[in-house]
């Protein structure tokens, strides 16, 4: 899994979004069957805002090997709930695949907070079984901080 800052021209072409999360069949690492698998993708902190989410699986997941394990549902929350920011969706290549989601209410946080990624697979199938698929998850994530930090602390004078 990767969770990072979108760059200068990323940017550009996603208006809005400020970071990207991949996360691939190499992360799905649960063998136990009907075990689900929480990832955190980032770190939030006291004052952030999560304005906007967007989903787009760019590769279904899919287990090559076994066309019966054919159901693998993600949701994107934090620790108030695995479906803060999206509700489960499937994920996986079987003709009901969810390729592109939305979020548009922004969350403040208080607190310190994660974004996690929750990953549940079909009954009596397990999550390290897949082999294939890749999902982007694109945040907007404002973090007052750093606008604060980047103005001058140039004191003003009264004359």
């Amino acid at each position: 899994m990767k969770f990072r800052p979108l760059t200068t021209n990323e940017r550009a072409e996603t208006p809005g979004f400020t970071h990207v999360a991949i996360v691939t069949a190499d992360d799905l690492t649960t063998s136990t069957a009907n075990t689900t698998q929480t990832i955190t993708l980032a770190t939030l902190q006291a004052g952030d805002q999560v304005q906007r989410v967007k989903w787009y699986l760019k590769t279904p997941f899919q287990d090559t090997t076994s066309a019966g394990n054919d159901a693998t549902t993600a949701s994107v929350g934090d620790s108030a709930a695995v479906t803060t920011f999206l509700a489960a969706g499937e994920t996986n290549l079987n003709g009901t695949e969810l390729i592109w989601r939305t979020f548009n209410t922004v969350v403040a946080y208080t607190a310190g907070d994660f974004i996690t990624v929750t990953f549940t697979p079909k009954t009596t199938t397990n999550l390290n079984a897949i082999n294939r698929g890749e999902l982007l998850l694109f945040f907007s994530i404002f973090r007052p901080t750093f606008v604060a930090q980047a103005i001058s602390a140039t004191a003003i004078s009264k004359t």
